[in-house]
C-alpha cells in the first residue's frame, strides 16, 4: 500500500517524464523499494487531474441487506430452527454469509450447541423432590451435617486427557501443533470421603475398573475402622448411585453395619436413611 508521500513523488515525476518506467526508477532510487503497478501511476494521475487530491475516496461498503431479506431469513428458520446456514443460503439464493450475517447481526441469533443429556423419567422428578425435602427438614437438626460422612470416586488418566472445547493456543499465526492423544490409557482410580471432622483418603483401587467386591473391601478393611474411630457413634454415610455401591453383598453389609444410618441407591426392602435418587447431579 502506497502512502501518500509516495503517490504524490510518482504523479509528480509521471508530469515531468511522461513515462511510468523513468517514474519507477526514479521510485526505486527514492524509497529503495519496489513501485507501484503501471496502472496505479496512471489512475493516481488521472485522479489528480479530476479531483485535484490523492486521497482514497471512501468505501461505498457492503450493501445493505433490504428488510424483506431479513425477514425472508427469519420465516425461513421459525419453522425449522435447526436448519443449516448452507441449506438456507440455497433456499433464500442469498449468499451463506449474507445469512450468517442476518441471524447474527440482524436477527441476533446465536447457535446454540445440543447436549446430551439422561432421560428423566417423571418418578425421578419426585425421588429428587422427596430426597430434597427430607435433607432440607434433616439439616434444620442441629448437628445433623456433623453426622453425615459424604464419599466418592473418581478416574485419573494418567497421561492426560486432550479436552478439545476448552483448550487454545493464541497467536498470529497458526502454530499447528500436535497433541498426541494415547488410546485406553493407563488410569488409576481414587476413593475419598469427607465430614466435617476430617477428610478420609485418597484410596487407589488396584483393578483398572472399580467393582463390587473391592468396594466392599475397601469399606470393611480401610474405610469403617478409621470412621468408627473419628466420627461420632450414629454417623451417616452418603454414596451415589454407581454400580459397585449397588451391588447385593454391599447392600447387605451396610444394611447390617449402619442399619437407617446410610444415604444411597437401594431397594425398598434397604435399611437406609435416605434413598439417593437416580441420575442425581452429585
Amino acid at each position: 500500500m502506497a502512502t501518500p508521500e509516495q503517490k504524490a513523488f510518482c504523479v509528480l515525476h509521471f508530469v515531468e517524464h511522461e513515462s511510468v518506467v523513468s517514474v519507477q526508477q526514479a521510485f526505486r532510487r527514492q524509497f529503495n523499494n519496489d513501485p507501484s503497478s503501471p496502472n496505479s501511476i496512471r489512475r493516481w494521475y488521472q485522479q489528480f487531474q479530476t479531483t485535484g487530491c490523492l486521497c482514497k475516496g471512501k468505501s461505498a461498503g457492503r450493501p445493505c441487506v433490504s428488510k424483506e431479506s431479513v425477514e425472508q431469513v427469519r420465516q425461513s428458520f421459525l419453522p425449522r430452527p435447526k436448519k443449516s446456514v448452507h441449506c438456507a443460503s440455497r433456499e433464500l439464493e442469498m449468499s451463506s454469509m449474507t445469512v450468517w450475517r442476518v441471524l447474527r447481526k440482524r436477527l441476533l441469533m446465536k447457535p446454540h450447541r445440543l447436549h446430551l443429556l439422561q432421560l428423566l423419567k417423571p418418578t425421578v422428578h419426585i425421588d429428587r423432590s422427596n430426597f430434597c425435602i427430607k435433607m432440607q427438614d434433616a439439616i434444620t437438626e442441629e448437628g445433623f451435617l456433623d453426622r453425615v460422612v459424604f464419599s466418592d470416586e473418581s478416574t485419573f488418566h494418567i497421561s492426560g486427557k486432550v479436552n478439545k472445547h476448552n483448550v487454545r493456543i493464541w497467536g498470529t499465526e497458526n502454530p499447528l501443533e500436535i497433541v498426541q492423544h494415547e488410546r485406553a490409557s493407563p488410569k488409576i482410580n481414587v476413593f475419598c470421603a469427607k465430614s466435617t471432622q476430617k477428610v478420609y483418603g485418597p484410596f487407589f483401587f488396584c483393578e483398572d475398573t472399580v467393582m463390587g467386591a473391592s468396594y466392599l473391601e475397601m469399606l470393611q478393611i480401610w474405610l469403617f475402622p478409621r470412621m468408627q474411630e473419628d466420627e461420632p457413634e450414629d454417623f451417616i454415610m452418603q454414596q451415589d448411585g454407581a454400580p459397585p455401591h449397588f451391588r447385593l453383598d454391599v447392600h447387605r453389609w451396610v444394611n447390617d453395619i449402619l442399619p437407617h444410618r446410610w444415604i444411597g441407591r437401594g431397594a425398598h426392602e434397604d435399611l437406609m436413611f435416605c434413598p439417593w435418587p437416580a441420575w442425581s447431579p452429585d
